[in-house]
């Protein structure tokens, strides 16, 4: 499945499709730089956000599985990262958790928003001296809201859910990929409103001024 995904996003990018950052980079090398800091950070802290707050809640799985760290290596995820190439957005490596050691089935929520959290911490604290992280921080904090799995959006629903519901939406875990595809196919002009509108006007407002 995973497979099928990502020779589906080569050749949506090999179609001109998308403006990738990479696309942009010789035109404004700085912004390029300023892109890869800012991601590298966001999806480092963003994960280990996931395992700290599992690990608060009760879980130690993935401190355990080396997940609560602020190693970018260990957040990791080829298709998270190949979207994030030729997309603009992404995910990192999805931190798992166990839940049947959290407090409550609410637990799952916070452990998914803390992620997304981080990402918004991150814009407010950076966001006079440094723009851009407010802005892709922004970015990846709205689209990780996104409810379809793997990202965070999905567990935040799954937390939600009464315990009958919560089954057949785990079903649809392993489609997630595809589903994100799709939706790149389909609804790239929804989906690019759903994330980078919200984010510039987000990141506007943390940085109290027009950013672009």
């Amino acid at each position: 499945m995973l497979l099928i995904a990502l020779v589906l996003l080569v050749l949506y990018f090999l179609s001109g499709s998308l403006q990738s950052p990479i696309q942009n980079a010789q035109r404004d090398p700085i912004a390029f730089v300023a892109f890869v800091i800012a991601i590298i950070l966001g999806i480092t802290v963003h994960e280990f956000m996931h395992a700290y707050a599992a690990h608060q809640l009760g879980d130690d799985t993935g401190r355990l599985m080396g997940r609560m760290t602020l190693n970018p290596l260990a957040h990791f995820d080829l298709f998270g990262t190949l979207l994030l190439v030729v997309a603009g957005f992404g995910y990192g490596k999805p931190v798992p958790f166990n839940e049947s050691r959290l407090r409550s089935s609410s637990s799952v929520a916070l452990v998914a928003l803390a992620g997304p959290a981080a990402n918004f911490v991150i814009a407010a604290l950076c966001a006079i001296p440094l723009a851009f992280v407010v802005y892709y921080n922004c970015v990846l904090g709205i689209f990780n809201l996104v409810p379809i799995p793997p990202l965070d959006g999905s567990n935040v629903v799954y937390g939600l859910l009464p315990p009958r519901q919560q089954y057949s939406w785990r079903q649809f875990q392993q489609y997630g990929p595809i589903l994100l595809l799709l939706l790149l196919f389909f609804g790239g002009r929804l989906l690019f409103q759903l994330v980078f509108g919200p984010a510039q006007s987000l990141a506007n407002l943390l940085v109290g001024t027009r950013l672009f």
